[in-house]
């Protein structure tokens, strides 16, 4: 799947990624994002029973695209650009896990290249790790996110993030793929593992596509 969501001259025009079986994007443009969750819940509403009432089918449908909408549109509110997320069920369960793409813009005449920038964050956050994508220098940082008073979600959560910087920009910039899951609601769990090397397994078919 590509993603052709960066569009200067001399840098590449986006991305691929091999998702795990059962996952599907959304393209947070506001122009596309309506399609794009419509294709996803087509996509899941194919799996329900036939059993199961035409009504209580178009109840599942509809609540599903809101869910979905919420999701994208607070996604989107971050600058994301892209929102990967579990949309078939596994042992009857929805995966509580997603990462989203977005677009860091660079800090105009700030004077630092993007090895300066990437070292400073890697310093300011205990765990975190260099890392090398399709040949892009890049830091890795995974932390436990506590929620805020009044989270509609009641768990801690797992967060990776990987920031890697955009080859032959004119100035620096950075794309940011940001993944979090609540698990099984502890963090430190090895289902929450699990699912953190799952993405990391993603990471590893990171690959910039070009015009």
């Amino acid at each position: 799947m590509s993603d052709s969501s960066l569009t200067e001259s001399r840098v590449p025009t986006g991305f691929d990624v091999v998702l795990p079986p059962g996952w599907g994007k959304i393209n947070l443009r506001e122009e596309t994002m309506n399609d794009s969750i419509l294709a996803l819940v087509d996509r899941s509403i194919s799996q329900v029973s036939d059993d199961v009432p035409k009504d209580a089918v178009s109840k599942i449908r509809m609540d599903l695209f809101k869910h979905l909408r919420k999701a994208a549109r607070k996604a989107a509110r971050a600058n994301g650009l892209v929102l990967y997320l579990p949309v078939e069920r596994v042992r009857e369960t929805v995966v509580p896990a997603s990462f989203v793409v977005s677009e860091q813009i660079p800090a105009q005449g700030a004077g630092f290249d993007s090895g300066q920038v990437l070292g400073a964050l890697s310093a300011e956050r205990g765990d975190s790790e260099e890392v090398e994508l399709d040949g892009s220098p890049g830091i890795r940082m995974e932390r436990v996110v506590v929620p805020s008073e009044g989270s509609e979600v009641p768990y801690s959560s797992r967060r990776v993030e990987y920031l890697v910087s955009l080859p032959n920009s004119p100035l620096p910039r950075w794309l940011a793929i940001t993944f979090g899951t609540v698990g099984d609601g502890n963090p430190d769990s090895e289902y929450s593992a699990a699912l953190v090397d799952l993405f990391d397994a993603v990471m590893m078919t990171f690959r910039w596509s070009y015009a």
